[in-house]
């Protein structure tokens, strides 16, 4: 009896065991969004926002192109290939201020994190056009007031490789890498950047539309460049070859880019010759241009190199 017993009590045992599993698992079914299929998975969440856009939401492609490729007529820029940390960091910054656009800003705002973070990863894991936008990138942008456009092109060519010492301006490869490769993972490429887009950039630095620079670093050499200045270095880039390899070799080509821009002369003029160097700062410290950060002597040795930030 006492047998039959402990098998009956064995039972019950057993019984509110599985009860008390039920309604826990009760509770968290009831926690759950409700829905007839599990949620998408990050991935495939990145490209519905860009195909298929969000609640409220136009898809991304609408305007940025079906391959993160951009708008050069209506200075939409490329995406693709673009690191995910900067992509990420600017759509934060519209929803909180720091970057204006009648556009963007609304759009953002209405992206939760999560949908912000898997279209930004989305983009960044697509490969950049093989071949460059130079000829609608331009076109877009207005013509320099002066000088011709040999002159323009040797101008555009050193404010990016070299600088301005006149204007205290660095080169723009020292934080934007060899050949605009972009610098992971807050650093954009700006090669086969679309023209229109580099020139809207600029002057959204200059008028204080664009705030994400905590250095201060970006508007500084904005204020300093005219507008042929902006016009120049904005063909330069957009005239450049864009990156279309693999999210996951950038960080080895760039690796590589750099050591060889350190061993290298940069032309300025008919004839190789060392740089000039255009004082400036970078996030906070003073450096030179063509011989500080990526472009010139090894990140880990330059001032701002423990302070990157993205913009």
């Amino acid at each position: 009896m006492s047998s039959g017993w402990r098998i009956v009590g064995s039972a019950v045992v057993g019984l509110s065991l599985v009860l008390a599993g039920a309604a826990t698992w009760q509770r968290a079914r009831a926690a759950l969004p409700v829905t007839s299929a599990p949620p998408p998975s990050f991935t495939q969440l990145g490209a519905n926002v860009a195909s298929r856009g969000a609640e409220g939401v136009a898809p991304c492609a609408s305007c940025h192109g079906a391959a993160g490729e951009g708008n050069a007529a209506a200075g939409f820029p490329r995406l693709a290939g673009q690191p995910v940390g900067y992509l990420s960091k600017q759509l934060m910054a519209y929803t909180d201020g720091r970057r204006a656009n009648p556009v963007m800003t609304p759009i953002a705002a209405k992206l939760n994190p999560q949908q912000r973070e898997a279209v930004a990863t989305h983009y960044s894991a697509l490969a950049a056009p093989a071949k460059s936008p130079q000829a609608g990138g331009a076109a877009a942008a207005p013509a320099p007031a002066s000088g011709g456009s040999a002159a323009n092109t040797l101008r555009g060519k050193t404010l990016a490789t070299v600088g301005d010492d006149s204007r205290s301006v660095q080169a723009c490869a020292n934080c934007h890498g060899p050949d605009g490769i972009g610098q992971l993972p807050t650093y954009p490429s700006l090669a086969g950047q679309h023209a229109s887009y580099l020139v809207n950039a600029l002057a959204a630095w200059q008028d204080g539309s664009r705030r994400t620079d905590p250095s201060g670093q970006m508007p500084t050499i904005a204020k300093s460049l005219n507008a042929d200045d902006i016009q120049a270095v904005a063909a330069y880039y957009a005239a450049l070859p864009a990156i279309g390899v693999p999210v996951d070799e950038r960080a080895a080509k760039q690796s590589a880019g750099s050591a060889q821009r350190r061993t290298r002369a940069i032309v300025s003029g008919p004839t190789a010759t060392a740089p000039s160097k255009g004082v400036g700062t970078e996030q906070g410290s003073p450096v030179t241009g063509g011989s500080q950060g990526i472009g010139g002597t090894p990140q880990n040795t330059h001032p701002g190199a423990a302070a990157s930030a993205p913009r």
